[in-house]
């Protein structure tokens, strides 16, 4: 029981909901996680902490770029699974889903070849 209210702790703030939403179906750099929310890396990363402290994403190192993604491991899996796609099928009908989902997109478009780039100062 008490895994269970980690997780849903984990899962009430709005920004990780967010961060959720957009890892269901692939891995993302902390960088397009930023471009995509315009959220400051700090805040991104304390999120993405949190939310890896109750095994929620699992994380791998490339190079200087951090990437994460769902965790699939752990007896929590199926009810993070459950629980996403409970929440993302109302919060993909939201103006703020449509505007993130548009976002990443566009992020990744950005893109070359699969490698993260940094954001730069235009």
């Amino acid at each position: 029981m008490q895994d269970t209210i980690k997780v849903l702790v984990a899962m009430t703030d709005p920004t990780r909901i967010r961060l959720l939403r957009l890892l269901r179906g692939q891995e993302l750099c902390v960088c397009e996680l930023v471009d995509t929310l315009r959220i400051p890396q700090y805040k991104i990363s304390r999120h993405l902490r949190s939310l890896r402290a109750v095994g929620l994403v699992e994380a791998r190192r490339d190079g200087r770029w951090m990437h994460y993604r769902l965790s699939q491991r752990g007896s929590r899996a199926p009810l993070v699974r459950d629980l996403l796609t409970v929440l993302c099928a109302h919060l993909d009908k939201t103006s703020l889903g449509k505007q993130d989902d548009a976002s990443l997109q566009l992020r990744l478009a950005a893109g070359k070849a699969g490698r993260c780039l940094a954001r730069t100062a235009a």
